[in-house]
């Protein structure tokens, strides 16, 4: 698996200077991409290489290559319906052009003035990851005279997950709009103070919209990074919240299966739901987890908000807004905490049945191969159930 680590450099003109020419480099590539209507690479060296190398001659082979290869990926982005004007600073690197010295808190950087190297300030994020450095990408804000490098490591994922060898204990967590998260433990995470702030921006973006000014259309951009940093921060904190619970276990709906984004729920829901992050809180929730050595598992959500968690019954009328009460045997709970219960009973189950599969392949790996199974037999009933 693999980390980034974030680790500040001193500000300093050669890294500048390299950072404009890796600039300038892109925007070519570019420009010809967007003309030709590719963003294939090799398309993209033949027809850009030489003419970068002979205009941007400072510049190294290695870091023209790497900035093909961004203008490239920018270009697959946008799928070439409009034209890009690259403005960040931002250089990449790769194995060819830099070293990472943990050590001795030190990093070599190919630069236009040569290979030189940089102090970089201490983090306990270079002794927690400890790998191999494979990338890194150098961000550099000009007018607040900083600059960062990403370094992004590879790591073993060590022993198996702490699931595998001692008792399972799930938590189920049901996601929604109302309450960000709501676990089975009866641990509610509610989104009052999300929906206001970005009630605030929305009603912000509205008046900037309509004056329609120069200053205006600086402003909003302003506001878009404000409220991404925002949520980025709140699902950075309840995941952590939740990761750091004493379970071992992590059950959570498969919203994709669900298909919430391609029903017709209104005008007026679609809005709430444009705004809404429950993929990048499962990302995060899945990479903090692994961090711990603790699983993650993901259900199909199907009836999960209609059957009762104590007798099983499936009823579309058992819920009624936040209330859950069955009709069969008169269970009565919270609609969400009734739903994340389920979920976690689901997770449990296909925990197991994944793991037993796992097993079960790992055993017949091992096996010589006149002794292995035919995997194209049908599984016999009730096997990995």
């Amino acid at each position: 698996m693999f980390r980034t680590i974030k680790l500040k450099l001193p500000y300093d003109p050669s890294i500048l200077e390299t950072g404009r020419q890796f600039r300038e480099a892109c925007q070519m590539v570019l420009d010809y991409g967007f003309s030709a209507h590719t963003f294939n690479k090799n398309k993209l060296n033949r027809a850009t290489y030489e003419d970068v190398r002979r205009r941007i001659s400072t510049l190294s082979s290695a870091l023209v290559q790497t900035a093909r290869d961004t203008a490239s990926d920018a270009l697959k982005q946008t799928k070439l319906r409009k034209e890009i004007r690259r403005k960040s600073l931002t250089i990449r690197y790769d194995r060819r052009t830099f070293k990472f010295y943990p050590d001795s808190h030190t990093i070599s950087l190919t630069t236009v003035h040569g290979r030189l190297v940089f102090p970089i300030a201490n983090s306990p994020l270079m002794e927690k990851y400890s790998g191999e450095y494979t990338n890194a990408q150098v961000s550099i804000d000009v007018k607040q005279r900083r600059m960062f490098v990403m370094v992004q490591v590879e790591v073993d994922k060590g022993v198996e997950n702490k699931a595998e060898t001692r008792d399972v204990k799930v938590v189920g967590i049901d996601r929604g709009i109302k309450n960000i998260a709501v676990l089975s433990n009866n641990k509610f995470f509610n989104s009052a103070h999300l929906k206001d702030v970005k009630g605030r921006y929305r009603y912000n973006r509205k008046k900037l919209q309509h004056a329609g000014t120069k200053s205006a259309h600086r402003k909003l951009k302003e506001l878009g990074g404000r409220e991404r940093r925002f949520v980025l921060d709140t699902n950075h904190v309840i995941s952590k919240q939740i990761v750091n619970l004493p379970f071992n276990l992590f059950a959570l709906e498969d919203l994709e299966s669900a298909g919430m984004r391609t029903k017709r729920n209104g005008r007026r829901f679609n809005h709430k739901l444009g705004s809404w992050s429950p993929y990048q809180l499962e990302q995060f929730i899945k990479y903090k987890a692994e961090d711990m050595g603790k699983a993650v598992v993901c259900v199909n959500p199907k009836y999960t908000s209609q059957k009762c968690y104590r007798c099983g019954f499936i009823d579309r009328n058992n819920r009624n807004g936040s209330i859950f009460h069955c009709k069969n045997c008169g269970f009565e709970l919270h609609a969400d905490l009734n739903a994340s219960r389920n979920i976690g009973v689901l997770g449990k189950s296909g925990y197991f049945r994944l793991l037993s599969t796992s097993q079960s392949l790992r055993s017949d790996e091992s096996m010589p191969t006149g002794m292995r199974e035919d995997s194209s037999k049908p599984t016999p009933l009730g096997v990995g159930s």
